[in-house]
């Protein structure tokens, strides 16, 4: 699997993503906690400034949106690309075992977006300054868990995007991803409000539906989750449960598309 793992790593250099990965959230990371450096909030007669603290928590937020962006990237145009059209001919030729192909897929996804975290803390330390980067000013716990969460939930996210380019296409599944992600944040707010109200039966419509939801990847809860892991506190067990029962799906029907693809190829281009 190495071998693989380093043509992909090779792959990712060529097409000059690592350059506008340091780019993109340079700028983006830069930008926004520039501004936020300078924002002051008036309470009550009173003047507060944004501490480390504060600032990690909304580059925590930004760090979120390039991640995002990152793995949308590279599950819809990066991981599909040696499987489709003529190419697809060398995934079925190469003496390589299949499922080695997503797992390298899930490696590389996650080495990217490491070096969109390590963005994040370079320009926090230029921004901040090398003090504030003791245990005493920042929550290490916090950004720790935030950053482990985070490429976890993404990873099944960038492994069902590549599936979805390949079955269904590049610009069909831009616009089903962004489609899904929209309404699952919704019926996850919904799920939110049914579960908190009293006496919510197990066979009606709505005890239906919760029960439904909360066995689909709990990307409606996703923002709900990461925000308690910013501010330190815990998750259901059940969605990282979850969560890690779907990275597993998303790996055996990548595994499977690869491995027995549709006959007319040509779709697939």
């Amino acid at each position: 699997m190495w071998p693989l793992f380093i043509e992909n790593c090779r792959y990712i250099l060529r097409s000059r993503m690592i350059l506008l990965v340091l780019l993109f959230s340079t700028l983006v990371h830069y930008s926004g906690l520039k501004l936020v450096s300078h924002l002051t909030l008036y309470i009550q007669n009173s003047v507060t400034v944004l501490g480390p603290a504060e600032m990690l928590t909304v580059s925590l937020y930004l760090q979120l949106f390039t991640a995002l962006s990152i793995a949308a990237v590279y599950g819809i145009w990066m991981a599909p690309y040696a499987h489709k059209g003529e190419r697809s001919l060398l995934t079925h030729v190469l003496p390589v075992e299949k499922i080695k192909f997503p797992i390298c897929y899930s490696f590389c996804c996650g080495l990217i977006l490491m070096i969109n975290e390590l963005v994040l803390l370079a320009v926090f330390w230029s921004i901040k300054g090398a003090q504030t980067f003791s245990f005493s000013e920042l929550p290490w716990n916090n950004l720790i868990n935030a950053f482990a969460f985070q490429t976890l939930c993404l990873e099944v996210l960038m492994l069902f995007l590549a599936l979805g380019s390949l079955v269904l296409g590049h610009v069909a599944t831009v616009f089903l991803g962004a489609s899904s992600l929209f309404i699952m944040q919704i019926l996850g707010a919904m799920s939110s409000l049914v579960k908190n109200s009293p006496e919510t039966p197990f066979f009606s419509l709505k005890g239906l539906f919760v029960f439904l939801f909360e066995k689909l990847p709990p990307v409606g809860n996703f923002l709900f989750d990461f925000h308690r892991v910013v501010k330190g506190e815990n998750i259901l067990g059940s969605h990282l449960i979850l969560w890690c029962s779907w990275l597993v799906v998303a790996h055996l029907l990548f595994w499977v598309k690869i491995r027995y693809p549709s006959k007319n190829r040509s779709t697939e281009a």
